[in-house]
């Protein structure tokens, strides 16, 4: 594995080298992070230098240095798996499509940043949200989850950051589980504490006129509310050639009811185990019989669990030889 360093003119200035650890954190539908340690001296001196790119060789994948830490001989260097959050959205947008959509709002608020957008794959997810005033990383996160998809940004053959939608579903030919040998499960996270299953949504309007909906997903079992203040959401819009619209009353409460599902997704009952994949088990490779956002059984002896399970985060780390940690959040599909 090699790490390739370019500088904001584009050009590859170096290979990352004289390093103790590197972490690289890619998730599915949420930016991931890096982590580099390395030895201070005058060559990574030069080139660990905030708003540098790091491009890994093997996937393509970029992180983008956003701190650098120089201190008692060492170079800590973190940053960003994308640069999404270096530009916000400005205008009232509407996403339904969710590949040609998150598209079309990435070029339209490049404003002379590196960015460029995959070729569509021909995803057909949909969703109904609009979106304004928010960084382009949060409005990606909020209909990934919404959709299922997932995202990242790879560096091109012209050394332009190319951000691309794709979508994984369930693999039915991998598992992991203690008794197979291939994961040590690390840890096994259960939280209800901010779990919410039922929201009241309150969009436009005064006292009696305001426009409430309500979002149930207690499935007929114990109810957990909260309240979202949805004013914000205006019937009436602007869309970018400046002609006027208004939703209809059943437009409208679907997307209050959109809202809601999105700050009941916030609001998550969290399942999640951390686990080490054992690199040398052949039973199931990484990058060739499975991949991050796959979606794959995980059986726990020790801990009664056999349920769905998404690989939400993979930690590639490389320190005193490679290893990965693999995150797993319960899938509640079905």
């Amino acid at each position: 594995m090699e790490y390739y360093i370019y500088d904001q003119q584009n050009r590859r200035i170096g290979v990352l080298q004289n390093y103790e650890s590197i972490q690289w954190k890619k998730a599915y539908d949420i930016t991931g992070t890096f982590e580099i340690h390395a030895i201070e001296n005058e060559e990574n001196l030069k080139i660990l230098i905030e708003e540098n790119r790091i491009v890994r060789n093997d996937d393509k994948t970029i992180g983008f240095i956003k701190y650098v830490n120089c201190k008692n001989g060492k170079v800590e260097v973190r940053g960003y798996l994308d640069n999404l959050n270096e530009r916000i959205n400005p205008t009232t947008s509407h996403i339904k499509k969710v590949e040609e959509d998150l598209y079309a709002l990435v070029n339209k608020n490049k404003r002379g940043l590196n960015i460029v957008t995959m070729k569509p794959k021909g995803i057909v997810e949909e969703v109904d949200i609009e979106t304004t005033w928010q960084e382009l990383s949060v409005t990606f996160h909020e209909v990934c989850q919404l959709s299922g998809c997932g995202y990242q940004m790879i560096m091109t053959e012209q050394n332009s950051n190319a951000v691309e939608i794709y979508k994984r579903d369930k693999n039915y030919d991998v598992s992991f589980s203690e008794d197979i040998g291939n994961v040590v499960i690390n840890s096994y996270l259960q939280d209800i504490s901010k779990y919410k299953n039922y929201a009241y949504v309150a969009g436009e309007g005064e006292g009696k006129e305001r426009i409430v909906v309500e979002v149930d997903r207690s499935g007929k079992g114990k109810r957990y509310e909260m309240y979202v203040d949805a004013k914000d959401v205006r019937r009436a819009w602007v869309d970018d050639s400046g002609s006027s619209h208004t939703y209809s009353d059943e437009e409208y409460k679907k997307i209050l009811k959109q809202r809601g599902n999105l700050k009941l997704d916030e609001q998550e009952r969290i399942t999640e185990f951390a686990c080490d994949v054992d690199l040398s088990n052949e039973s199931f490779v990484f990058g060739k019989d499975y991949f991050l956002g796959d979606i794959i059984k995980i059986r726990s002896l020790k801990y009664n669990v056999s349920k769905w399970f998404r690989i939400s985060e993979i930690n590639d780390i490389d320190e005193s030889g490679h290893s990965i940690v693999a995150t797993f959040t319960e899938y509640e599909g079905g």
